[in-house]
């Protein structure tokens, strides 16, 4: 198979069975058996657990799909306990089983909780953590730059205060961690910090090649995994691993996607490429010391040429030409590659004089194969590929992703893999869009009470979200609602600087803690809000999903807009061009998916009352408000404030006198 994006990452090798190709290994998972086992374990949760019909009713047909090898797209509503009705089947099955998530948040839950859960009452049941190489520590790297203590950047330009500040920090880390796993840090570390002390594929001098390679934290992550029948990994992992040449992860032949919504955007975005002139920059910044004086002219003209192209990006995207490349960012990226080729023969001709300077060449040369690839990629889109730019936080992003992904699921994965794709809320649309056509989607519905638990509140006299004085109004709602369930609140929003904005508002007006993503690592913030009812969680993006807080710290959540993509979504874009229908098809799918994920944070056991205030008028005036109720909870749907907090004040009298 060619390779869409070859990583340098040293694969998986395990020995090749004298079976046929796509002849899979008989496996037998009797329901019965499955149910049984189910049955112990909830038994052993904390009160005995619960019997839900509809988690059983999941486990008999992930049962089924993986003893006749068929794939499965399971919906299953908020408290089925879709994580317990997949790993039991998987935990039977004796095969390793990958489980990908789309969200980290989810990917820790599984790791720390749910999946240990069935791996102490099925005795057979080895369970590990993978992530990609860059989330964890590089103990070469530690070691190179322990005890120095004018931190340096490996073009040898001094770390600022603060980034070295991180680097120490995480230093003092490293002597206690038995994983190297980023995520574990109590802070949220410094991207500049973390990648001086961390490595991408490219850079890793290989398990075999390594000092440290036999302590290397990833490698011994692999090892664990190998060893593992079920390896828990991120979806993003797993686009990576077909992306490459299926390297990057032990055999297997069962994969559950959670989060399944997501699986779509994901391997399209991962099939694809990314390129940034960040990256033109810091190849040519490794790359001058190491070439000398001979190369300077060429690492000085590389690093004018990215300065070149970021300006002319800055005003194709200024001018809404936002796929394709105008003629001089075309030509600037011509300029480029023919500096990158250059740069890469010198260090290819470098001599490696000690174990050192090879390493360094090493970690040079790596990253500018890749970047060589993907201006190549580029340079020659292909078709049912779509080049587009994105801005992120600092610069213009150039992006290939694949518009239709099926045909590229339907010859390389599906017929490799027994698949279950699961989530709270599956699109009808996705069987088609990922090439499982013929796949039903089955669904269980939740157990919960919503219609006395719950209620959807949508204001009255709330402005249209795009009005001037909308964002006004909603600080003044969010402070009215949050005061009233005495904080308890997880804020989501679409728009990271309009969370910032509106939460340094809100929290000048209350006497109760408001938390804000980004400001602490994820899982310590998490932790924060559900260890202190009185406090607020304002968030964006994975918040929406995949994090799991009891009620009695969560009575309100709040979505500021309806989440409709952009307009301009150049991706969105060119799915729209090949639907008839495209709002129907498109457009309003998505947004609905996404609202249910947020929604679904709310209500997460039997005993839970709350409320949902989605502060745009459209779900409560527009027409296709029907089709995004039929995908959430059955709540009460009201837009009485003061009936809203009558409510919450009665949940949250109750939860003070508990």
């Amino acid at each position: 198979m060619d390779s869409f994006d070859p990583d340098d990452e040293f694969p998986f090798s395990e020995p090749v069975e004298d079976v046929p190709a796509k002849n899979f290994r008989h496996v037998d998972v009797p329901v019965d058996d499955a149910l049984a086992l189910l049955d112990r374990i909830t038994h052993e949760l904390p009160g005995g657990g619960e019997s839900r019909q509809g988690q059983r009713d999941m486990v008999a047909a992930i049962a089924t799909a993986l003893s006749s090898h068929e794939h499965a797209i399971i919906e299953a509503g908020t408290g089925v306990g879709k994580s317990l009705a997949y790993l039991v089947p998987a935990a039977m099955s004796g095969q390793r089983v990958i489980i990908a998530t789309a969200t980290k948040n989810l990917q820790d839950q599984l790791a720390r909780k749910d999946a240990p859960t069935v791996a102490a009452v099925s005795h057979r049941t080895r369970v590990s953590l993978l992530k990609g190489k860059q989330s964890y520590l590089c103990r070469n790297k530690v070691e190179s730059v322990r005890g120095d203590a004018q931190l340096s950047f490996d073009d040898g330009s001094e770390v600022p205060k603060g980034v070295a500040d991180h680097m120490r920090r995480v230093l003092s880390w490293a002597e206690s961690t038995q994983t190297g796993d980023r995520d574990e840090l109590s802070f949220e570390v410094d991207e500049r910090a973390w990648r001086q002390l961390a490595v991408t594929p490219q850079e890793c001098l290989s398990k075999n090649s390594c000092p440290q390679g036999d302590t290397c934290f990833h490698e011994v992550a692999k090892d664990m995994a190998a060893e593992s029948n079920i390896v828990i990994v991120n979806s993003h992992l797993y686009a990576s691993h077909l992306a490459s040449g299926k390297g990057l992860l032990p055999a297997h032949d069962f994969v559950v996607f959670d989060e399944a919504h997501e699986v779509l955007d994901i391997f399209a975005s991962l099939l694809g490429t990314s390129l940034t002139t960040t990256r033109l920059k810091a190849f040519a910044s490794i790359a001058r010391p190491l070439l000398g004086a001979l190369y300077a002219d060429k690492t000085t003209e590389l690093n004018e040429a990215a300065e070149r192209l970021a300006v002319e990006l800055d005003i194709q995207y200024s001018e809404e030409q936002l796929t394709g490349l105008s003629a001089p960012a075309r030509r600037e990226l011509d300029t480029a590659t023919a500096l990158v080729n250059v740069l890469i023969d010198g260090l290819r001709n470098l001599p490696g004089e000690s174990a050192t300077d090879e390493a360094k060449k090493i970690r040079a040369l790596g990253p500018g194969m890749h970047l060589q690839g993907d201006l190549g990629r580029i340079a020659k889109v292909q078709k049912g590929e779509l080049l587009y730019l994105v801005r992120n936080d600092k610069e213009i992003a150039l992006e290939i992703s694949i518009v239709d992904v099926a045909p590229r699921l339907r010859d390389d994965l599906w017929g490799d893999v027994t698949a279950i794709l699961t989530s709270a809320t599956i699109p009808d649309s996705l069987p088609r869009a990922l090439g499982l056509d013929d796949v039903p989607i089955q669904a269980f519905a939740s157990p919960f009470n919503y219609s006395e638990n719950a209620l959807l509140y949508v204001p009255a006299d709330m402005p249209e979200r795009n009005d001037d004085g909308a964002e006004a109004a909603i600080i003044d709602e969010l402070v009215g609602l949050i005061e009233a369930a005495g904080g308890r609140t997880l804020a989501l929003f679409t728009n990271r600087s309009v969370m910032k904005r509106v939460a340094e508002a809100v929290e000048d007006r209350l006497d109760t803690p408001v938390l804000v993503q980004g400001s602490l690592s994820r899982q310590r913030i998490i932790e924060e809000f559900r260890d202190d009812a009185s406090a607020s969680l304002f968030a964006v993006t994975s918040f929406w999903q995949g994090i799991d807080v009891p009620g009695h710290s969560l009575s309100l959540v709040t979505i500021d807009r309806l989440p409709f993509a952009p307009p301009t979504d150049p991706l969105i874009i060119a799915r729209r061009e090949r639907s008839d229908n495209p709002f129907m098809d498109v457009d309003l799918p998505r947004a609905t998916m996404l609202l249910a994920q947020g929604v679904g944070r709310l209500i997460r056991s039997a005993n839970d009352r709350g409320v949902v205030a989605v502060l745009d008028t459209r779900l409560a005036t527009k027409t296709y408000r029907n089709v995004m109720f039929k995908k959430l909870p059955p709540m009460k749907r009201i837009r009485d404030r003061d009936f809203v907090y009558a409510f919450l004040n009665d949940i949250r009298d109750h939860e003070n006198n508990q």
